[in-house]
């Protein structure tokens, strides 16, 4: 009998009161959502938010850039005022290619130079309006990967794990047609992305579990306290 009455109390709660069970079933998706979310982080890799920028990200950004043959000095020489600090140059074997114009292959050794200012990078911060200089070399034109060196700022530079690294030697000869330009495709390197690791996810998954169970619990209180302060109109007990 008492199972009874809170239940047709909570049935006039809900014809008397959307407010009240519309914020229920807020609450009550909301704890579900923090489970499908806990769920979700313990079986898959999740980028680490603490870390703004990694070398997979960074190599994205150069995609669909123009890169442009160079001449036999242009990317070995870089002037900087006398003050300066000077840049760091790291050479990295990546999945960068380039779509030719007549379907052809670049011949091996062909150098592509790029000069963009940071901020063209998405970066942010007192280095971001210096110049990045970065020469493409085509080491060997039927794989997907050529070596790439960039030349940057320091704190431009990511500090998670690094790309292959590779040698650019100097240049013995002066290319024909410079200044042609070809646009770049980069496939993407999970290996090279920040994840957070199992003992980060595992956390998160738990405090997400612990937020849902409050909330779950919160709503259990809520039905009850419907239940029993919503009292049926005594017109209304003779219906049951």
């Amino acid at each position: 009998m008492v199972i009874c009455s809170l239940l047709a109390s909570l049935r006039f709660c809900l014809e008397r009161h959307p407010p009240l069970v519309s914020f229920f079933f807020c609450l009550l998706s909301l704890a579900l959502a923090f489970v499908g979310f806990a769920v979700y982080i313990q079986s898959h890799d999740i980028h680490n938010p603490d870390v703004k920028e990694d070398w997979d990200s960074l190599l994205k950004s150069l995609a669909h850039l123009m890169f442009c043959i160079t001449n036999k000095t242009q990317g070995n020489v870089i002037s900087l005022p006398s003050t300066a600090e000077p840049p760091t140059t790291v050479s990295i074997m990546v999945g960068l290619t380039f779509d030719l114009h007549n379907g052809t292959d670049l011949p091996n050794d062909t150098h592509l130079g790029l000069t963009i200012s940071g901020t063209k990078l998405g970066f942010r911060g007192p280095d971001a309006q210096k110049s990045i200089h970065i020469l493409a070399v085509i080491t060997n034109s039927l794989s997907r990967e050529n070596c790439l060196r960039i030349t940057a700022p320091s704190s431009l530079l990511p500090k998670t794990r690094k790309p292959p690294k590779c040698v650019i030697g100097k240049q013995s000869m002066t290319l024909e047609m410079p200044g042609i330009c070809y646009q770049s495709r980069y496939q993407a390197n999970p290996a090279l992305s920040s994840m957070l690791d199992q003992a980060d996810r595992t956390l998160c998954s738990q405090r997400l579990l612990m937020t849902s169970a409050f909330l779950l619990c919160l709503c259990a209180m809520l039905c009850c306290a419907a239940g029993l302060y919503y009292r049926l109109p005594k017109d209304k007990w003779g219906q049951i």
